[in-house]
């Protein structure tokens, strides 16, 4: 099979030293997988409503330090990362200092600074070995995927004994607090099997094919819109650069049928949902544009978000984290305007700057090749399927946003090696974080 590849080999695609014990490689490698396996798990409002870790976060602290522990150090290609992260949580520093509500600042820069340093991490252990980490990575977050999905799709067809707790006003959520959440988790392993399917070459990865269909229904049920319009982008710009980076007709003739195929099994999933008149209601109900708590003119979204605007425009430095909750009467649902009304602009205009620089340098990163240019070309169209999505909800607490940027920070490391090689083979030896920074 030419081409892309997701059966990663140490031996046939690059390979960055980061300074690893080698003793620790396959009990790192173990607990990684069970970590981010674990991620299917994040419902993590207890009774009392209060926010608790999920055992995805006790086991990633657990993870980052050791790997941290045993030599994983950062290469110089994540410093731009960090320092715009840095001013981010700057922002909500700063910002939080005069927060009327002063309770919710320390617990919000926690998570914060959690979530940020977990985007370090997933960076740094994809740049160290991509071959085995991107490896581990993807296949686990599969696994998570497809239980959280298969939990949610039998409990919405009764097939899961007291499932009334993975639903939500009849919509999916699964093991997750909001469906809104649950639909966009699922994007990224869809595409990674649709990929997986187009390339390869084994009659095993047929068995792939009805973990796609699970995950597709999934994202139908949880009656998401976002999640909807995530996917399609997604997919959009998935099949642009897959195109685009292909180096051969066969690869474009696989590719095509591949997503033809896709699309019917996509297509009779969607078919014999809608059979179910409980299912083709609320599917109608959903397809609006529109809902009445968008259009509201005290509390819906348009209002609140034009409320928003103007409280960022007359309040620079931001008015704290977890404020406006308390102060007005709704959410803006706007990821970007909560970011410059919690932060202030230089939280703002950092993360407005992350998104700018995470785009542009891993659109140009998806153009290198390596052994690793298709999985790049997953984590970057889910990204923007992503960034899209977050004009309409809050994005900035999604567990697997932080990975993806990992992803594809790590990715961006790996094609600079490639790109500044003298040949091809030579980049297999290199070592990204020889000139690196250690923290």
């Amino acid at each position: 099979m030419d081409g892309w590849r997701t059966d990663i080999d140490d031996r046939e695609i690059l390979r960055v030293g980061g300074g690893l014990t080698p003793y620790f490689a396959f009990i790192g490698s173990l607990l990684l997988f069970v970590t981010l396996a674990s991620s299917f798990y994040v419902q993590t409002e207890s009774r009392t409503g209060d926010a608790t870790p999920a055992p995805y976060d006790l086991l990633l602290c657990l993870t980052m330090a050791l790997y941290f522990a045993f030599g994983l150090k950062f290469p110089r290609k994540l410093l731009a990362l960090a320092v715009l992260w840095g001013l981010f949580l700057l922002g909500y520093g700063f910002s939080g200092i005069g927060a009327p509500f002063i309770e919710r600042v320390s617990n919000f820069l926690l998570v914060s600074v959690y979530l940020v340093a977990s985007t370090l991490f997933f960076a740094a252990l994809v740049a160290a070995n991509p071959a085995r980490n991107l490896s581990i990575i993807w296949w686990a977050y599969v696994m998570a995927a497809f239980i959280a999905a298969a939990l949610g799709v039998g409990a919405y067809f009764g097939l899961v004994p007291n499932g009334e707790g993975l639903l939500l006003y009849s919509r999916v959520k699964s093991t997750f607090n909001d469906p809104n959440v649950f639909g966009p988790f699922l994007v990224a392993p869809i595409l990674f099997l649709v990929f997986r399917l187009s390339m390869s070459s084994s009659k095993w990865d047929l068995m792939l094919i009805p973990l796609l269909g699970v995950l597709f229904l999934a994202i139908l049920l949880s009656f998401s819109r976002g999640a909807w319009g995530n996917l399609i982008a997604s997919g959009g710009v998935f099949l642009f650069f897959t195109w685009k980076t292909a180096s051969s007709a066969r690869q474009i003739t696989r590719l095509t049928f591949a997503v033809i195929a896709i699309i019917a099994l996509g297509a009779c999933v969607v078919t014999w949902a809608l059979s179910s008149s409980v299912v083709s209601e609320l599917f109608e109900q959903r397809f609006s544009l529109t809902q009445s708590y968008d259009v509201s003119a005290d509390s819906g979204r348009f209002a609140v978000q034009e409320l928003a605007l103007q409280t960022v425009l007359t309040n620079p430095l931001g008015i704290g984290p977890s404020q406006w909750a308390k102060i007005a009467p709704a959410d803006p649902h706007n990821v970007y305007l909560n970011i410059f009304l919690a932060g202030g602009w230089l939280s703002g205009f950092a993360f407005v700057g992350m998104i700018v620089m995470t785009l542009y340098l891993g659109v140009r990163s998806v153009f290198v090749s390596t052994g690793i240019q298709g999985l790049q070309i997953i984590a970057v169209a889910t990204f923007v399927g992503h960034v899209g999505e977050a004009f309409i909800i809050d994005i900035d607490n999604w567990r697997h946003v932080y990975l993806l940027i990992g992803l594809i920070w790590g990715g961006i490391a790996v094609a600079e090696v490639a790109r500044r090689a003298p040949e091809p083979l030579s980049v297999g030896r290199a070592n990204l974080c020889r000139d690196g920074f250690a923290i």
